[in-house]
């Protein structure tokens, strides 16, 4: 795993309106029950618009930036977006995405503002964070995939993958070779069956799994810290 600084990127972009703004508009969202699982809303007229936390934070946008109701509902599937607008990584659009389809739905509702709410103005959210949620599904004490098998073989591969991660959190990043052949073990037959064991346990737990693993997720965030100004960092200040 190649941990990226995302240097460049700054939550909201730095600007505080931008975040009060937005967290007023997905709070509309919420109270007028317009979020729902399974659709981005896109092309769905304003007057009836529904759609999922991606769905919500998208159309948000686009009426904080002016468009006309008849273009409130495009583009609302596209998460790139979250990086040249809202200043996030990739990666937390498609967790946010994720976590939203699978909390149980009276969480699911207010997950979008709760995350919103929880990412600071100006900071940088480090690959590093994800590093930390992908340790915990492997090593967190209830819900972690090592505890999904008793099989020795399985928790060695789990284990394994957990001590490269540790290294990366440490600052320690493992070589391309070492995660490649972590990625050989876990590809093997036992940790498919690793997988299959964990994927069904997970099944079995999740109305307690996505509610702890959102909470984790949110901690991790509030912990970041607002970066300096760029002159300032630029001119060692």
């Amino acid at each position: 795993m190649m941990i990226l600084a995302n240097a460049d990127l700054r939550t909201y972009l730095g600007d505080p309106d931008l975040k009060a703004s937005f967290l007023e508009e997905i709070g509309k969202h919420e109270q007028a029950d317009m979020l729902r699982k399974g659709s981005y809303g896109n092309g769905i007229p304003d007057c009836g618009f529904k759609g999922c936390a991606i769905g919500c934070a998208l159309h948000s946008l686009n009426k904080l930036q002016g468009k006309p109701p008849s273009e409130l509902a495009n583009d609302t599937g596209n998460h790139e977006r979250y990086v040249t607008e809202l200043g996030l990584p990739l990666w937390l659009a498609y967790m946010e995405d994720h976590i939203f389809e699978s909390l149980p739905d009276n969480l699911s509702k207010t997950w979008p503002r709760r995350l919103a709410e929880a990412i600071p103005v100006g900071a940088c959210v480090h690959d590093l964070v994800l590093a930390k949620i992908l340790r915990w599904t492997l090593a967190a004490e209830r819900f972690g995939a090592r505890y999904a098998t008793e099989d020795a073989a399985v928790v060695a591969v789990v284990d394994r993958i957990v001590a490269l991660f540790d290294r990366t959190i440490r600052g320690d990043e493992p070589t391309s070779k070492e995660w490649d052949a972590a990625r050989a073990a876990w590809d093997a037959r036992a940790a498919r069956a690793a997988r299959a064991a964990w994927d069904a346990w997970a099944a079995y737990t999740c109305d307690a799994f996505y509610p702890a693993l959102s909470e984790y997720v949110l901690s991790l965030l509030r912990e970041l810290s607002a970066l300096p100004p760029p002159l300032a960092r630029e001119s060692g200040q």
